[in-house]
């Protein structure tokens, strides 16, 4: 006996919401079984069968364009498209796995500091999410086992110096103005590159590097973004320059 389903009892039977079915309908994923001259929509236990092979489709992450595709071949050798979405799936939960840790971040800097400047807070975010990008970009320049080495911050430590690090830059933008040499700004300084020392243990030979290969970071603002503003940057870089002047380091030789 051949069994037909009001879109309602489709609806209901099936778990789809009714708006659901009608954008099927739409890209023709699912057609009804038959439409009423009144423009009633009817469904069957095939559709059943078809809607289930969609629903499996979407549960292994694939688009509905791709769905398409799959539901209306005779034969299904998928085993190559299988792979690529089990590729695509591991690369999504890497990619989760780095949001969930930068949550985890951020929810220890705002819980333990409060309020925080914008620029500082997507600054540190936007360091942990481009890791692997600056790692890469690092290694054209220097060799892998230094930048590697770079990277090396357990977890929690690096966590704790996060937080040293957004304080230190809200205390370098309060102290904007002040006359570069003013020894207060060159505490910060040394604050500065104390903290950089324990982010990234090979920081000195990285900058002792920088000369030798003609090296700006500032040239790639959205790998290496700053949270300071333009003119903050302008006084910073004088505060460095005279800083490194007085340990004996001239980088513009």
């Amino acid at each position: 006996m051949f069994t037909q389903y009001s879109i309602g009892e489709f609806a209901k039977k099936t778990g789809m919401t009714i708006r659901t079915l009608h954008y099927y309908d739409e890209i023709d994923l699912l057609k009804p079984s038959f439409i009423s001259p009144t423009g009633r929509r009817f469904y069957s236990d095939e559709n059943i069968i078809q809607l289930q092979k969609i629903v499996s489709l979407k549960f292994l992450g694939y688009p509905l364009e791709k769905i398409h595709t799959l539901i209306h071949l005779k034969e299904w050798d998928i085993k190559e498209s299988l792979e690529f979405q089990k590729q695509e799936m591991l690369q999504k939960k890497e990619q989760l796995q780095q949001v969930i840790r930068a949550l985890d971040h951020a929810l220890y800097i705002t819980e333990e500091q409060g309020t925080m400047n914008a620029n500082i807070f997507m600054m540190l975010i936007h360091n942990m999410h481009k890791e692997e990008e600056q790692k890469e970009w690092l290694s054209n320049y220097f060799p892998k086992e230094m930048v590697e080495n770079m990277f090396k911050v357990p977890e929690e430590k690096l966590k704790e110096l996060n937080l040293e690090m957004a304080e230190l830059f809200s205390q370098l933008k309060a102290a904007y103005g002040q006359d570069p040499a003013n020894p207060n700004v060159q505490a910060l300084l040394e604050q500065y590159f104390d903290l950089s020392l324990e982010l990234y243990p090979n920081a000195i030979e990285l900058v002792e590097n920088v000369k030798d290969e003609n090296i700006e970071f500032g040239q790639d603002t959205q790998l290496f973004p700053s949270p300071l503003s333009p003119e903050e940057e302008i006084w910073f870089g004088q505060a460095i320059q005279i800083y490194w002047n007085n340990k004996g380091i001239n980088l513009h030789e």
